[in-house]
């Protein structure tokens, strides 16, 4: 398989890694290996550095599989092998689950499920590192969720550490565009399967994604939102809600009449 990339596509990994310390020497790195293209193209990228880097670490790839009937499993297995790297299988009941009539927010739900099965396999086998496929894209798209339906600023972190389980999460890819991906793997042919969910694309996010596509093309916008992502002393937003009981008493004196009745 060819592993050799434009160096612009890899230098924008290697900012990411260095300027948010995501890979140290002697890390257990394992990459949430969903079959997706965005998880299988950052395997190949880190299965390079694995080879070039300075700093010496561990590399696996975790596939959680929710038990959907078409499963995916067969695919990662052949690639993994190609790329000789050692590839854990978790296979779960999640399907039952979020398949069930009352089950609400099916994708989150299979999200959290997914997450914790990996974090558990990672605990129980040392592991210290999680690394996630998500792009550029995915870190804005969850900033406009973020806004709309939480009313909060917030976005994916190029890293973040679970305190209760120890293990680190890692984005290697948070610089890169995902039609850059897209292209690659197209370039070298790599069949990537349809996911078998039967709620895949009526997400939040998919309709996030939808709604902006023509946004996400206009390069200037799209850099716009990247910098209001960033923490800034530029930022003119309003300050907290102040305390509902100091407030109701400043109220009451823009009411009062003059001479206190």
């Amino acid at each position: 398989m060819d592993l050799s990339f434009d160096s612009s596509i890899t230098a924008k990994v290697v900012k990411a890694v260095a300027e948010f310390d995501l890979i140290s020497d002697g890390d257990r790195l394992a990459v949430g290996l969903s079959g997706g293209k965005d998880s299988t193209f950052m395997l190949m990228i880190l299965k390079i550095f694995k080879e070039h880097f300075k700093k010496d670490f561990e590399l696996k790839a975790v596939h959680v599989d929710p038990g959907f009937k078409d499963s995916t499993a067969a695919e990662i297995k052949k690639f993994c092998n190609q790329l000789n790297i050692d590839l854990k299988i978790i296979e779960t009941k999640i399907a039952d689950y979020i398949t069930k009539a009352d089950a609400e927010n099916p994708c989150s739900k299979c999200a959290h499920f997914r997450k914790g099965a990996i974090i558990n396999y990672l605990n129980k086998n040392g592991f210290n590192k999680l690394a996630f496929g998500h792009h550029l894209d995915d870190a804005v798209e969850t900033f406009l969720m973020s806004i709309f339906y939480s009313g909060q600023l917030k976005t994916l972190q190029p890293k973040r550490f679970l305190s209760n389980s120890g293990v680190e999460i890692i984005r290697p890819l948070i610089y890169l565009r995902e039609n850059i991906i897209i292209k690659e793997i197209q370039k070298r042919k790599i069949k990537i399967k349809k996911s078998s969910c039967p709620y895949d694309g009526n997400s939040v996010r998919s309709q996030v994604r939808k709604d902006f596509a023509n946004y996400f093309n206009d390069q200037q916008l799209f850099s716009n939102l990247i910098s209001a992502m960033r923490d800034s002393d530029n930022r003119e937003l309003w300050p907290e809600n102040e305390e509902f009981q100091l407030l109701k008493t400043k109220m009451k004196k823009y009411w009062q009449k003059k001479g206190g009745k």
